[in-house]
């Protein structure tokens, strides 16, 4: 399988991040690695990456995404009605709550424990691409040596909304756009607790950082322009800055407040160009 990584980002990024995982398995037990990263940073990418590199010198590998495990489109349609008027809660999945916070602890727990594991399957065709849960499984056998789970939001705390306020003005993320009233930021806010356990099951957490804010939305278009070249079909500029910009102010959470063993900075050219052990673990 190829990559897009040049060899710069090869040798400065992504072998002192293969040692530091490597040097932290320890036989016998599973090391549970976190990816966190805002819209197009590059979170899958780096998840196959890790997969085949570390699959080619006999680990066994299994990667999956916090998307995984969306809640029915049901169960999303009834928080929706929950919180109206809320506008983060009318998108149709992602937010914190949107998630089967259970079935996630459960399925990292048996990972832990070298159980057989079942990471569930969820249709992104369904109702329109509001996707659904389906009866289908991805079986998982035996004990894993490296276990990684990709997703936007991993490590985010509960956060008060005024200091969530504060983190985008600083950021210049209001200047991007308005953020919902504060009622309904705490109403989101307060969905992340039952995600606090899950976060507490990673062994090692790599951080995916932009340099700037806009780089989410500008990577995203240039992501559909070449889809549109190719087959017709893409979001416009303005579905894009609508799909990618409320998910900016808890990305930004991420960033600024949690503490990563390894931060993965990237440039305008979506290149990793340095990164950062912040931890005695990278």
């Amino acid at each position: 399988m190829a990559f897009p990584y040049s060899s710069d980002e090869r040798n400065q990024c992504l072998e002192p991040l293969m040692h530091a995982i490597r040097r932290l398995r320890r036989s016998g037990n599973t090391l549970i690695v976190g990816i966190q990263g805002g819209q197009g940073t590059g979170k899958t990418t780096l998840a196959d990456y890790l997969v085949t590199q570390l699959s080619e010198t006999s680990y066994c590998v299994t990667s999956f995404s916090l998307d995984d495990f969306y809640t029915s489109y049901e169960e999303r349609q009834k928080l929706a009605a929950q919180h109206p008027g809320n506008p983060w809660y009318q998108l149709f999945r992602g937010m914190p709550g949107t998630h089967r916070t259970d079935l996630l602890y459960d399925v990292l727990a048996g990972f832990q424990r070298g159980a057989d594991v079942a990471i569930p399957v969820f249709d992104k065709t369904a109702h329109q691409a509001q996707v659904d849960v389906t009866p289908d499984v991805t079986p998982v056998r035996g004990r894993q040596d490296v276990v990684i789970l990709e997703g936007w939001c991993i490590g985010a705390e509960v956060t008060p909304a005024d200091e969530l306020t504060d983190i985008c003005r600083h950021q210049g993320l209001l200047d991007i756009s308005p953020l919902p009233i504060s009622e309904h930021l705490h109403a989101v806010l307060a969905n992340l607790a039952p995600y606090q356990r899950i976060w507490q099951q990673i062994d090692f957490l790599v951080m995916l950082r932009p340099d700037f804010p806009t780089l989410h939305a500008g990577w995203r278009i240039e992501r559909e322009q070449d889809l549109i070249a190719r087959t017709g079909i893409g979001m416009t500029e303005r579905q894009v800055y609508d799909h990618v910009h409320p998910f900016l102010p808890i990305s930004y959470l991420c960033y600024e407040k949690v503490t990563p063993d390894m931060r993965i900075s990237i440039n305008e050219d979506h290149r990793f160009y340095d990164i950062t052990s912040l931890n005695k673990k990278g």
